[in-house]
């Protein structure tokens, strides 16, 4: 007699650095007072040409598939007017949220480097794309 045991079942799921960037990019935009990510030159030059922005461009990731832990380091362009510390509490928490709640990782470290500080009208225009997040 057989029986299937899917206990005895060895499974393994792990991540790319890349999938965590998309994330952690795509859910770092959606935050207000964030205006954008910058990459090093060629990501910034490439994006130019462009009409997507790449949504893992300016996030370095450190993963650790074996303990499920993963930091995440940015440059990020704020929203000048804004508090600084208020919108990286607003990051750091929809971050964690949004990592734990679409894998099984957990972010041990979240860093944020402010590269620059522009008004919306200044990015947009230095930017030359159309804004489309809604104010929040």
């Amino acid at each position: 007699m057989t029986q299937e045991n899917n206990t005895n079942v060895a499974t393994v799921l792990t991540y790319d650095d890349d999938v965590l960037a998309k994330i952690a990019g795509n859910t770092v935009r959606d935050v207000d007072g964030v205006l954008s990510l910058e990459g090093n030159i060629i990501d910034t030059v490439t994006d130019k040409f462009s009409d997507e922005t790449d949504p893992s461009m300016g996030v370095k990731v450190d993963l650790d598939n074996d303990d499920k832990e993963v930091k995440l380091s940015m440059d990020a362009v704020l929203e000048y007017g804004k508090s600084i510390p208020t919108v990286f509490k607003k990051i750091t928490a929809k971050l964690t949220q949004t990592i734990t709640e679409m894998t099984d990782l957990k972010p041990t470290e979240i860093k944020i480097h402010v590269k620059e500080l522009q008004t919306r009208e200044e990015y947009l225009k230095n930017n030359k794309k159309t804004d489309k997040k809604k104010d929040k």
